[in-house]
């Protein structure tokens, strides 16, 4: 055997972690329900009236687990739970004799619940001890009382989002970040970090926006190549969220849509280059190298909704420039644990504003797509810190006073790593082109190497932030 055979192949090792997300939730399909839905609302009233918990119907056994754990090293970044691929039938399907929507998703939960229980040691093991022991220590200053009302202005709207005790403890690891803080947080880079002038430039959404307007309930039931569905969904969706917006979006440039999947947050950014969406770009940023192009398509009907309104225009989307503008998902600083994903959703978002051109300049040839060096990785290890020592002081202190405060930790952060390559994520060029060899791709084209370089950036063996 030769010294090629004898490497890794990993195209073989990406198409067995795949199988190996297959494996581990067929065993949801096998799963008998022995509990009629009527009979579980009498135990639980009974529970109840007996002053119990109340314990919910078990769907899934320990023999379930057991084999869906022996899969779990197999999955990459959780696939199974909180990826655009939770909508492809390829990797979920839970059609065999499911009675009701909720048990299925009941059985989603449970065993999610059971996975997150028994790998508790390796959801904060990319964690390091002393920023976690930093984070909870702030707890000391927090009061069950606690409550913070960040006031902006949409339009001539004046807008209040209120954070309270429950939110804050949010930022403790291994919690995932809510919807409040998340808000909070994307309207404070918007109007207290920004100058007037890239402010007047810039809208961010709020997190409930795209989930209106693409429900994920609906979306996955969608084939990615089924344009009519999809356009009847947006069709939808549009009626519940055409009035959300009172500013005229299509005189900004930059659009952000932060979009919250199951368990997972991801960002995506529309740039207008002109005065019209048609002279536009998406980028699409996910910490764990995914992208959905339903999702994409969904935002580019959006946008072309818009500029017909603005300019009274009956175009179908199907003949409209709009249809045709570039998405391009980046290489851009990857998670290594399971519950950073809104840590990384923020500080995509301000280190964007921070300098917008980073990540806008030359991504379309072959080397453009390398953005790894948006930001450090302890810049978004102590993200959960920084934002629970600004919440705490914009009680204490004042606005005026946390501000600086937070902008000068944010700043020292970033000055310490500057010179240390170990701080910010990378690709080992020597294995790509292994990889690449492999594949018998000496000619690909740009695009077809773009393709490849992002399967080869998502296998989890190349992210040497584990290292």
């Amino acid at each position: 055997m030769s010294e090629q055979q004898k490497q890794p192949n990993i195209i073989n090792c990406f198409q067995q972690y795949k199988q190996g997300i297959q494996n581990a939730f067929k065993i949801l399909e096998e799963v008998d329900f022995e509990m009629p839905e009527e009979e579980v609302k009498q135990k639980v009233q009974k529970q109840i009236e007996d002053q119990k918990q109340p314990i919910e119907p078990k769907f899934i056994s320990q023999a379930d687990v057991k084999r869906a754990l022996e899969n779990f090293d197999k999955l990459i970044c959780q696939l199974q739970l909180v990826t655009p691929l939770y909508s492809d039938p390829k990797y979920l399907n839970f059609e065999s004799n499911d009675r009701t929507k909720r048990q299925t998703q009941m059985k989603h939960q449970q065993m999610w619940d059971q996975i997150k229980l028994q790998q508790k040691d390796r959801f904060a093991r990319f964690q390091d001890q002393e920023i976690v022991e930093s984070i909870l220590e702030l707890d000391s200053q927090l009061k069950e009382d606690y409550e913070y009302n960040f006031q902006f202005s949409s339009g001539s709207q004046k807008k209040t989002i209120q954070i309270k005790y429950h939110d804050v403890l949010k930022l403790n690891p291994p919690n995932y970040l809510n919807d409040g803080i998340i808000n909070f947080y994307l309207k404070f880079i918007e109007f207290e970090l920004l100058d007037e002038s890239l402010r007047s430039k810039t809208y961010i959404f709020n997190t409930y926006f795209v989930e209106k307007l693409c429900p994920f309930d609906k979306l996955q039931t969608i084939q990615q190549n089924d344009n009519h569905r999809i356009n009847e969904l947006f069709k939808q969706s549009y009626e519940h969220i055409k009035r959300w917006v009172k500013e005229d979006l299509t005189e900004k440039e930059y659009l952000l849509f932060p979009i919250n999947l199951p368990e997972h947050w991801s960002l995506l950014i529309a740039h207008k280059q002109s005065k019209s969406f048609q002279d536009s770009v998406i980028i699409y940023l996910d910490s764990f190298g995914i992208i959905d192009q339903k999702l994409v398509t969904i935002i580019k009907m959006y946008l072309h909704k818009m500029q017909c309104d603005k300019i009274q225009s009956d175009v179908n989307y199907n003949d409209s420039p709009i249809k045709q503008i570039p998405a391009y998902q980046l290489l851009v600083p990857r998670q290594v644990n399971y519950v950073d994903c809104g840590a990384f959703l923020l500080e995509y978002a301000e280190s964007f504003l921070s300098n917008p051109n980073y990540l806008l300049s030359d991504f379309e040839s072959p080397e453009g797509i390398y953005k790894l060096k948006l930001f450090p990785r302890t810049l978004v290890n102590k993200k959960r810190l920084l934002m629970k020592q600004l919440l705490i002081e914009l009680v204490e202190l004042g606005k005026e006073q946390a501000l600086v405060n937070y902008k000068q930790r944010r700043q020292e952060i970033i000055e310490s790593c500057y010179t240390n390559e170990d701080e910010y994520d990378k690709i080992d060029q020597d294995l790509f082109k292994e990889f690449l060899s492999q594949k018998n791709s000496i000619s690909v084209n740009s695009e077809q190497q773009r393709s490849m370089l992002l399967d080869f950036y998502m296998n989890p063996q190349q992210n040497y932030y584990e290292q």
